[in-house]
Formats: C-alpha cells, structure tokens, sequence
C-alpha cells in the first residue's frame, strides 16, 4: 500500500487547487473521508459554488492558512493503485465486496443455465426427483442444498443461484458442511447456517375456522447465521443474484470476527480455568493448614489433660500417704492411672491393650 506525506500547508493548498472528486482519482478515500481528515487537521475547504465561479473566473473568498496547530503535523495518505476504487474509510463489508467484484477471475455471474453444475447441485435435483434419500437428518454424507421454494419457476431460479453461490465460494476456498444436522458453509473453521426461501403473502383466508393463508411471491430471502448473527438479503430492486459478492464479503467478515470471539472465549476460559485451579490450591492449602493446626490444638489440649491427670494422681498418692492408706490395692490404682495419663500424653504416646484395641 503506497502513502504520501503531506505536511498541513500542502493539505491547504491541496484541497483549494483541485475539486475532492479528483482527489478521489489519486487517493483510496472517499470525499467524506478526505472531509474528515481536513476537519481533524483544522483544514477549511471550499464552499459550494467555489468550483463554479473558478470556472467562470468570478470572484472568490479563499480563506488565509493558518499556521497554528497543537498536534503534529504530519498527514498521511494512501495513494489509489491503478484505479483501485477500494477507500479505506470505507466499511470492511464495502471494502471486502469490491475486492471481491474486481477479482477478474470470480464466478460472479449467475447464468440462465447451470454450466459445469457442482456436485450439491447435482444431489439436490436427484433428491428433488427422489433419485436419493437422505437418510436422516443428521445424515452428513449427503448435502443438498437448503432450499424453501415453490413452483418449478422458483426452484429454477434458487438452484441457479445456489450453483453460482457455491462456485465462487470454493472459489474463495470455502466449503459447505453440516453440524448438528443443519446445513451452512464452512469459512475459516467457522461454520454458518444458510437457507434460502422464498417470501409468502399473507391474504385473508378463505377457508372456515382459519383467519389467514400464505401465498408465494416469488421472491427470494437468503438467510445466514442464527440469533444475534442473523443477516438477511431479500429481492427488492435488486435481486440477490446481484448481490453474490456482498453476500460472501458478509460470510468472510463475519466467519472472521466470530474466529476472533472463539479465540477470545478460548483465552478466556484458559484464564478462567488457572484462576479456578490457583483457587481450588489455595483453598487446599488452607485445608491442610486448618487441619494441621486443629491437630495442634487437639494435641496440646490432650498434654494439658495428661498434666492434669497426673496432678490428681500425685494428688491422690500424697493423700493416702498423709492418711496412711497407701494400700496395695491403691497402688495398683496409681499405676494404672499413671499408664492411662502416659496413654493420654501426646510427647509418650504410650500404647494400651485395650484402649487401643479396634
């Protein structure tokens, strides 16, 4: 992509010696686009009728250029190639399409016959004439073309539009596919449901108990993505087979942005993912910590109790002393008390026969 710079004097001088629509010719902007960079870079630019009196040598008002601006002056611009009529203050959608239309080699034409018919279009009039049966509906070996339509006239017309819809889409190296037992095109990865049909009338029914029928029009709808990326192309003054390049413009673009949202859900679900994973170790370490200091507690509160134990046991042997009741029955007692307290005590850890006993 060739750019000129230009300094805002130059701009100025510019835009007041040659009209937008030939400046159009030699830069990829649009006349609202070069109108915009002259409104950012505080650029005035001719009235109307300024051209025309130049014409006829009239007399006319050009203001004085000033030289005041706080940002830095420098203009960039991208210079037109070979009559390319891209501008890139254009919509990508507007940009896409004309790429596509100046492509000398697209199957852009939709003819009154099918030439070298694609091989969905060969299935779909052999499963139109019942030659072949899909066998169910999530039955991908088989594609046929996902068109509503009625009256041969109309399934004519659809399938030669379909025929040259699929043509330039391989063209383009896409494909058609099925997921979930749905028929679309596969674009980048991405796939996007497609239908064609056609638009009814609703009339005033004749029939008893019904309030409205639909009629057939003639007129055909094509339909790509679901819910929130639905996009429609209706017949109107221009008919869809005019309007082939803008469709698969629309289908790249959108296949794009949702590749770009799938990446962003992915990354997304990465990061959730490690933040769950940090969460549930931290939650684990807490755990374990919890546990261990619960263990502490239980062990110091099980000392202190064997302390105390002992306390009354040295207290009980000195009081059978002073008594002088220190039998051997009650020494047999202090014994055992004292294994119990060692049993207790959580630095000895005695064992015991019983108390140990499963």
């Amino acid at each position: 992509m060739e750019t000129k710079e230009l300094k805002r004097r130059e701009l100025f001088d510019l835009v007041w010696a040659t009209p937008l629509a030939k400046l159009t010719l030699q830069y990829a902007y649009t006349n609202e686009g070069l109108k915009k960079i002259c409104k950012e870079f505080e650029i005035p630019m001719p009235h109307n009728g300024y051209w025309m009196k130049m014409k006829f040598n009239k007399n006319i008002e050009k203001p004085n250029f000033d030289p005041v601006f706080q940002r830095e002056d420098k203009i960039i611009l991208v210079v037109r190639q070979d009559e390319n009529p891209v501008n890139i203050d254009q919509t990508p959608l507007t940009i896409r399409t004309k790429e596509i239309e100046n492509d000398p080699q697209s199957p852009l034409v939709v003819f009154d016959t099918i030439i070298k018919p694609d091989i969905i279009t060969i299935q779909t009039k052999e499963y139109w004439k019942g030659k072949i049966k899909i066998a169910s509906h999530n039955d991908n070996n088989r594609i046929v073309y996902p068109i509503r339509v009625f009256g041969d006239d109309c399934k004519k017309r659809a399938l030669l539009f379909m025929d040259a819809f699929t043509k330039i889409l391989r063209y383009r190296g896409h494909t058609w596919s099925k997921e979930y037992g749905n028929t679309g095109v596969l674009i980048n990865t991405v796939f996007i449901e497609i239908d064609l049909r056609e638009a009814t009338k609703r009339i005033p029914s004749t029939k008893q108990y019904y309030t409205s029928d639909y009629i057939p029009t003639g007129e055909l709808i094509f339909k790509m993505g679901k819910y929130s990326g639905e996009k429609e192309w209706r017949d109107g003054k221009t008919k869809l087979e005019e309007l082939l390049a803008r469709i698969i413009a629309k289908l790249e673009i959108y296949a794009e942005l949702e590749k770009i949202q799938k990446e962003k859900n992915r990354l997304w679900h990465l990061q959730y993912e490690d933040e769950q994973k940090r969460k549930e170790e931290i939650k684990k370490r807490k755990n374990q910590e919890v546990d261990k200091f619960n263990k502490l507690v239980a062990l110091s509160e099980q000392y202190n109790k064997a302390i105390l134990i002992r306390q009354y046991i040295e207290a009980e042997k000195q009081k059978a002393i002073n008594s002088n009741t220190l039998t051997d029955e009650k020494c047999e007692w202090l014994n055992w008390a004292f294994d119990k307290a060692d049993w207790l005590d959580p630095l000895i850890n005695k064992g015991d026969e019983i108390l140990d006993a499963p």
